[in-house]
């Protein structure tokens, strides 16, 4: 069955074999309140449901204190974070740079030394940050959603109880209509307070710092989402429409890219000190 994470009732934690496991619980080593959880379930479920009553012939003991581990990752996140940082750092300069361009270039208009159609036909510059900028937040968006799906699965293996979604879910809610305006919030919410405090987490209030994180990234959305109406350059009204919500896309962009570093920063420490953490 691979590694088996325990909790026993007074909150320590461990992780077993299960050769381990059945050799503790038919020993008596194990209090019958404890509750275990292995990659692959939806919840921490009790020991009992697993293993059984303990044989009546068992001593009653308590696994000795010495016994326990500090929390541990389920899959270590620290290179992908890094790299996620990297990325999204990556993202504010190049979106710094769009910014200035897309700003130059609707100046140029307004003074009439270019027209919109010979931008959409002869503009290398554009297209090559427009590649860049399009590439970057591809591979931005994939590694993000990958660190997500690791940092739900590490809140699952704290022993987290009650928790609302999972790995699976917690990336798939960013392609449900209508559940994608809420539900990516509501999952990066849990996982800053879970990784806070695991036995706790329900009590904890949310951050500050999800609410900026979705807020900015409702308003990034909806304008790159309108900035491609005048793509076809069919009418100037159609460009100059297009040419201000692209710049508007740019300008969110900056601030959403820094509150997504901050925030990946801030739930891999809080992570990194659970299970740096002694008993």
């Amino acid at each position: 069955m691979g590694t088996i994470y325990l909790r026993y009732p007074d909150g320590q934690r461990t992780k077993r074999s299960e050769e381990e496991i059945r050799r503790l619980w038919s020993g008596g080593l194990m209090p019958s309140g404890t509750i275990y959880w292995q990659e692959g379930m939806s919840e921490w479920r009790p020991i009992t449901e697993w293993l059984g009553d303990r044989p009546q012939t068992a001593p009653l003991m308590v696994q000795p204190a010495l016994e326990a581990e500090s929390y541990q990752f389920v899959v270590d996140p620290a290179a992908l974070t890094k790299f996620l940082q990297g990325l999204l750092c990556a993202d504010v300069a190049v979106a710094c740079l769009a910014l200035v361009v897309d700003l130059g270039e609707l100046v140029r208009v307004q003074l009439g030394q270019l027209t919109p159609d010979q931008l959409a036909s002869n503009d290398p510059v554009q297209v090559v940050i427009g590649l860049l900028q399009g590439g970057l937040g591809l591979v931005t968006g994939l590694v993000f959603l990958r660190w997500i799906y690791r940092a739900y699965k590490n809140i699952q293996g704290f022993g987290a109880e009650g928790l609302r979604f999972s790995p699976g879910w917690a990336v798939g809610y960013y392609f449900v209509p209508f559940l994608s305006l809420f539900r990516p919030a509501q999952v990066m919410s849990e996982i800053w307070r879970v990784s806070q405090d695991p036995q706790n987490w329900i009590q904890r209030r949310g951050s500050w710092l999800v609410g900026i994180w979705w807020a900015f990234f409702l308003l990034y959305s909806f304008a790159t989402g309108l900035s491609g109406l005048g793509l076809d350059g069919s009418t100037n009204d159609q460009w100059w429409l297009a040419a201000i919500f692209a710049i508007l896309g740019d300008l969110f962009s900056v601030p959403l890219s820094i509150a997504t570093l901050r925030l990946v920063t801030e739930i891999y420490k809080h992570q990194k000190n659970l299970v740096e953490r002694v008993h």
